[in-house]
């Protein structure tokens, strides 16, 4: 008897590009600003100045980490091994001392981790690169946590060391290049200025760039892209993709790492699954586990009256059948007259209709969504979403309909 032996086509063929680590080749919606910073660091590098730096302010997962890795990467392309590269996480490192040993062992490994002062190891970070290339790019992310430490003045100091190298170091000056890349989180904006003394700001902040929170068309292009890098082709559908990007924005603030980590999370389960494609419900499955989504309170079944339930229940039908992220309002009303007849409610009309819906987005936030798109414009149209597993709240639905209203 022959055996047939069935194999199931992953989806997700290169997890990899969903990690946070990960540098894509391209950045949607930050492409403006990765032109501008390569540009003015490789006129840094090709000139006769010595120093330049840029702050990126901005809020969690509105991409200030990945665009400083970006233009690292380009620098890397246009300079070779004429450039010397040393990034460290501020948050991780916390202490002034652990971040200058950490740059300095990016540039030379044998350097020892103990032993040496702060001072010793700014002299050995000019020295050792102006040995070896004469040109740095220093990326200091987190920079503002550092401000938040008892010993804030030693990293005003040390930053100060660095954008006045030139003038402690005459013999260096026309051999040594440095290039600043500090990455402060919109919460330490104020801080930052709070603490850097009028000296320090003046050398030490010479340009800056506030990306602002990615709005919910953003994060879909966004989303579209990291897809094309990490599934097979067409295997993920726009409303999957939509579903994400509205989740993201309205309950992660715009987080463009929330929304990539759920798409990596969606495409785990549809490959476990063995689904040839991954669409809007195998993201309401990852959704209902997210620490940002609002549970269902069953309680709050008991405080909606009958017809409030059959609507809810002619979403979930109409989303089940549509089989998108979201359903309109006119794509509701069939199912909504025919619910509204099998238990014998009166349908109501549009305005009291829409009434009804827009509470239902209030009395299950995070769960149900309603959107108005094109608002105040012609041809506007109400968007409802529901970003749990439809099965299972269809099924609680029709239990409560049916212990309160028995026939």
């Amino acid at each position: 008897m022959k055996i047939k032996v069935i194999i199931m086509k992953k989806i997700l063929i290169h997890p990899e590009t969903l990690e946070h680590s990960f540098t894509p080749p391209s950045l949607p919606h930050r492409e403006k600003e990765r032109q501008l910073l390569v540009k003015r660091f490789v006129n840094l590098f090709e000139s006769s100045e010595s120093y330049t730096s840029w702050v990126i302010y901005g809020h969690s997962g509105v991409g200030k980490t990945v665009l400083s890795w970006r233009v690292e990467k380009d620098l890397r392309e246009v300079f070779g091994e004429n450039i010397l590269v040393a990034y460290v996480n501020c948050r991780q490192s916390r202490k002034v001392y652990r971040v200058l040993v950490e740059i300095v062992k990016q540039i030379e490994k044998s350097v020892p981790e103990k032993g040496l002062s702060r001072e010793d190891l700014m002299t050995l970070l000019f020295q050792l690169t102006a040995e070896k290339t004469g040109k740095l790019l220093l990326i200091l992310d987190e920079l503002g946590v550092l401000l938040t430490d008892p010993e804030a003045e030693k990293t005003i100091d040390m930053l100060y060391s660095l954008s006045r190298f030139s003038e402690r170091f005459r013999d260096l000056e026309n051999r040594l290049q440095i290039g600043v890349i500090s990455i402060v989180a919109k919460t330490h904006e104020y801080l930052f200025y709070q603490w850097l003394d009028k000296a320090t700001r003046a050398s030490f902040v010479k340009s800056e760039i506030s990306l602002s929170r990615y709005r919910k068309e953003e994060l879909f292009n966004i989303l579209r892209f990291r897809a094309s890098l990490a599934f097979r082709p067409n295997s993920v559908t726009d409303d999957a993709i939509d579903l994400i990007a509205s989740f993201a924005a309205d309950r992660g603030e715009g987080n463009a790492r929330i929304a990539v980590d759920i798409l990596r999370s969606a495409g785990e389960y549809a490959n476990e699954k063995g689904d040839e494609q991954l669409d809007a419900e195998h993201v309401r499955e990852i959704l209902k586990y997210h620490p940002h989504m609002s549970r269902v309170d069953s309680e709050i079944f008991d405080t909606l009256d009958k017809h409030k339930l059959v609507l809810l229940l002619s979403i979930i039908r109409a989303l089940k059948a549509h089989g998108g992220s979201y359903i309109t309002r006119l794509q509701l009303g069939e199912y909504y007259r025919v619910l509204c007849e099998e238990y014998y409610e009166k349908p109501r009309r549009t305005t009291q209709l829409l009434r009804y819906i827009k509470e239902l987005g209030q009395e299950f936030p995070g769960v149900i969504d309603v959107e108005v798109s094109g608002k105040n414009q012609r041809g506007r149209s109400t968007r409802i979403r529901v970003n749990v597993p439809l099965d299972s709240l269809e099924d609680h639905v029709i239990k409560v309909l049916g212990k309160r209203y028995r026939e």
